[in-house]
């Protein structure tokens, strides 16, 4: 008889991830996970104490592999190409996860929370970068929250947009912002 793999927490997250990104919420009860998984409900609860328990450990993994791991892999790249960097990660997350995990916070109190984290870690990250190349700090906040909002915008507006379509329009307004800011007279 041939034994199956064990099935840890990391693979129960995982599993969670791709089923809110495919399913919606519907995916993300104890009944469908074990299902996915071909695991029981006591393999769940080994991991896990309660579902909320789940949600808050799912939440933490969207934020710790779709901000705080692309926010480090920008920062080993050289300065002057950190936001190029940046805009390729960003461009190449799951957006049907992006996506779901922002319809998911609309009933969920959990991923709200991480959302409105997730959505000031992200702002803050680029304005810090905007700073790192000479803008003044209030200024490089305001550039990084219309980019954010574009970011966001190009997920609900454009949902079948390709990364390389998502890639370009993210150079363009780089190139936007760059041609604004080296103008002698910057907007008040």
């Amino acid at each position: 008889m041939k034994q199956r793999k064990r099935f840890g927490k990391t693979d129960w997250l995982s599993l969670g991830l791709g089923q809110l990104a495919r399913e919606g919420s519907a995916g993300l009860t104890v009944e469908a996970l074990c299902e996915a998984a071909d695991r029981t409900r006591g393999s769940f609860y080994h991991h896990f104490s309660d579902h909320g328990a789940f949600i808050e450990a799912l939440m933490e993994a969207w934020k710790q592999r779709n901000t705080h791991d692309v926010a480090e892999e920008t920062l080993l790249q050289a300065p002057n190409d950190r936001a190029r960097k940046l805009s390729d990660l960003a461009s190449g997350l799951d957006q049907d996860l992006e996506r779901a995990v922002r319809q998911f916070a609309q009933g969920n109190a959990t991923a709200l929370r991480a959302v409105r984290e997730v959505d000031e870690l992200r702002t803050g990250f680029l304005a810090k970068l905007y700073e790192g190349s000479g803008l003044e700090p209030g200024f490089a906040l305001e550039i990084a929250r219309i980019e954010y909002a574009a970011f966001v915008g190009v997920q609900v507006v454009w949902p079948d947009m390709s990364e390389a379509e998502r890639q370009a329009l993210e150079r363009r307004f780089a190139g936007l912002v760059k041609s604004a800011v080296s103008l002698p007279s910057r907007p008040d």
